[in-house]
């Protein structure tokens, strides 16, 4: 037996142009492939809704009925009060879709927004809260920065971005990360490089520095003797922390001269030398 699209839609014979398109619309909500529904079923109402959605259309389907064919080939194709694309654009975001040769239009969804921020290297090193200001929604937010992140890196805050589109999810906050730099530290991943200067007799000799670190506490770092210039002193679990990874810390000795040497000094110093060229 034929479709009968008065049965497919749920309407009588007697209903009107604005009736059958209600019906239509809830039925191509309902069935629509991209919510879930029956893609069999949602071509069936596509059809249905074609033979009977105007005045015209329904005289031409009784006439079929009756005739068979195309009743008596009438031509209604200069006038279409309702434009499916119209009625796919308003739920769906675009035109109609078929598989196949066609493709199914992707429901709309909320755009996410992208900010830059500037942190200082201390406030990666602990993580901390940061109060940004949306012009784009005219607000401003809370966002917490979490620890051990990297200049360049950008963190995804879900639903924060545009929430435009009703019954769609909202959009993401992307920000991206910019580390001021700092005038003590130099960043590599999750290790730290600092310089110290110590003056040659203490390179020779042996000496002990208290290093600043990056949580604001110092740590006492020894220098042995006989230090070159140049060397790279490594304090272990003193870098930057990500999760359970924490990185070093790194100290660069730089040994210098002093300028004023008395002329006693250096008949010392030349003495010394003597021995050890």
């Amino acid at each position: 037996m034929d479709m009968d699209p008065y049965t497919v839609l749920g309407v009588d014979q007697s209903a009107s142009d604005q009736d059958i398109k209600q019906a239509f619309r809830k039925l191509a909500v309902k069935y629509h492939p991209d919510r879930g529904g029956d893609e069999n079923k949602f071509k069936e109402i596509n059809e249905a809704y074609d033979k009977i959605k105007t005045a015209e259309k329904r005289q031409q389907f009784e006439a079929s009925k009756r005739f068979g064919g195309d009743g008596f080939n009438f031509n209604f194709s200069q006038g279409d009060p309702f434009d499916m694309a119209d009625m796919f654009s308003q739920f769906f975001g675009g035109d109609p879709f078929t598989r196949g040769r066609r493709q199914y239009q992707r429901q709309p969804t909320n755009k996410n927004i992208q900010i830059g921020l500037e942190l200082t290297l201390e406030e990666c090193y602990s993580g901390t809260k940061k109060y940004v200001k949306l012009d784009q929604l005219s607000k401003e937010i809370e966002i917490n920065i979490p620890k051990g992140i990297d200049n360049g890196q950008s963190i995804r805050y879900k639903g924060l971005g545009f929430d435009i589109v009703k019954n769609a999810q909202p959009g993401d906050l992307i920000v991206k990360v910019k580390i001021i730099p700092h005038k003590n530290f130099k960043r590599e991943k999750l290790n730290l490089h600092s310089e110290i200067s110590v003056n040659c007799f203490d390179a020779i000799i042996g000496t002990s520095v208290d290093i600043p670190t990056i949580d604001g506490s110092n740590i006492k770092l020894k220098v042995p003797g006989g230090t070159q210039p140049g060397t790279i002193l490594r304090i272990p679990q003193h870098g930057m922390q990500s999760g359970n990874y924490v990185g070093d810390f790194f100290i660069h000795v730089n040994v210098s001269i002093p300028k004023n040497l008395t002329d006693k000094d250096k008949d010392d110093i030349k003495r010394i030398s003597k021995t050890y060229s």
